[in-house]
């Protein structure tokens, strides 16, 4: 129990350390224009830690820092110290916030312009894998239908997955096909490589999403395990993506609709499902020591 907890104080700390730099370093200079090799004029970073990086990739990087600073972090410090109560809530959190944790920085090590922190985002999301599976070890997962409420609202939270499923798998595929049958970026990610939040989306969050659906419908134990992963990962999701829509406005004065409103109606569902679902948890001594 004692070396999980280190385990957990330690990503809790190189996240620190990550997030701080991300809002502190900013540096001083303006935007670069740049043509890629796309032939594509691409305004990128010139300053701070995320120089190099699409400017406005390098301001959804430092939002997300100033974000998982103040909410994600001291978030994330509460399930620590539940879990290590044995609080069911707590551990329940602790894995939604350690895959969270693992997608922001797994996402950081492979798709911002190289920085000094890059062996720092590499140690967070391996360690959140290996603390990931030391947290499940300590859920009696068999046992987690029956610590549900009674009139836990399953059909609700099978709908809400199979939502956020079918409507990432929409957008992202309108631009993964513009890109192929163009060849070209959208102006905002030009100077990317690749499309890396939609490979992490398609390729992690739809089918854990789509999991937890099936399985919750089965009445799983492992459905309501995944459930409570993804209201603690669309918790912190349905903060960041509103902030970067409301920045972004402000800023350029317009935003994409197509993209934006799906996201704010799912966000503000998702920030109520998280509520509903911890609400559902009931406390006892089913947990593994």
């Amino acid at each position: 129990m004692k070396n999980a907890t280190a385990h957990y104080v330690l990503i809790w700390c190189l996240a620190l350390v990550a997030t701080a730099t991300g809002v502190i370093h900013q540096g001083e200079g303006g935007h670069v224009a740049s043509v890629t090799a796309r032939g594509e004029p691409a305004t990128l970073q010139g300053h701070g830690l995320y120089r190099y990086d699409p400017a406005s990739v390098a301001r959804e990087g430092i939002i997300w820092d100033a974000i998982n600073l103040f909410v994600g972090l001291p978030l994330f410090g509460g399930a620590i110290y539940l879990a290590r109560r044995n609080s069911l809530r707590g551990r329940l959190l602790l894995s939604g916030l350690l895959f969270y944790f693992f997608y922001v920085y797994l996402m950081y090590a492979t798709m911002v312009a190289f920085n000094p922190l890059f062996l720092v985002y590499v140690a967070i999301f391996a360690l959140c894998g290996v603390g990931f599976f030391l947290n499940l070890s300590r859920i009696d997962v068999a046992g987690l239908p029956a610590r549900m409420a009674p009139r836990f609202p399953r059909r609700l939270f099978t709908v809400y997955s199979i939502a956020l499923s079918v409507m990432l798998v929409l957008l992202w595929s309108k631009l993964v096909a513009s890109v192929l049958t163009s060849g070209r970026f959208p102006p905002d990610i030009a100077g990317m490589n690749t499309l890396q939040t939609q490979a992490l989306d398609l390729g992690l969050v739809v089918p854990l999403a789509l999991a937890s659906a099936v399985l919750l419908a089965r009445r799983s134990p492992w459905g309501y395990l995944l459930t409570g992963v993804i209201v603690a990962f669309g918790l912190m999701m349905c903060i960041t993506i509103p902030t970067w829509i409301a920045v972004a406005l402000v800023e350029q004065g317009t935003i994409n609709p197509i993209e934006a409103v799906p996201f704010l109606v799912l966000c503000l569902v998702g920030l109520v499902l998280a509520g509903l679902f911890h609400r559902n948890v009931q406390e006892g001594a089913a947990q593994k020591g």
